[in-house]
């Protein structure tokens, strides 16, 4: 899972919709890890940000939209 989370602070600090995406899954991680949202929140938000919003920010970019998927579908599988 670490090297999920390099891989989106990475993409954070690059500008462009990705980013803002791989940003909110950190955020998301962090708040989950704080005990601020419990499992169903955090499952439902990042199954929302690779479901949806994925799709819709980044159809211009397929790699992106890969990576964003692949990396909420990673860290669902792991919390």
């Amino acid at each position: 899972m670490s090297s999920v989370l390099e891989s989106l602070r990475e993409q954070a600090g690059i500008a462009g919709p990705a980013s803002e995406l791989a940003n909110e899954l950190l955020l998301l991680t962090d708040q989950y890890q704080k005990g601020e949202l419990n499992r169903d929140e955090f499952n439902y938000l990042v199954q929302e940000i690779a479901d949806v919003r994925a799709q819709q920010e980044l159809a211009h970019d397929e790699i992106a939209c890969r990576f964003i998927v692949d990396a909420a579908t990673i860290l669902l599988s792991v919390v």
